[in-house]
């Protein structure tokens, strides 16, 4: 069975996505693995940011987003 088959159709719920290693499974789940249903992420306050700035800011302007904003 490939990733592909495995996450054909299902949601997935990511958490720590600010981080590096969550950057890096968000990109490579939207990149690669297109059959997936829904992608749910947890983002949390951080140092009174609130999680959409945080989204903005740290993910939206990342430049591992690079390929896919192209």
């Amino acid at each position: 069975m490939t990733i592909n088959e495995f996450y054909n159709g299902k949601n997935v719920l990511i958490t720590g996505t600010t981080g590096f290693l969550g950057k890096v499974i968000l990109e490579k789940f939207l990149r690669c693995v297109p059959s997936l249903n829904k992608i749910f992420i947890l983002i949390r306050v951080k140092k009174e940011e609130n999680p959409f700035y945080r989204f903005s800011k740290e993910l939206i302007n990342s430049p591992i987003f690079e390929r896919l904003r192209k």
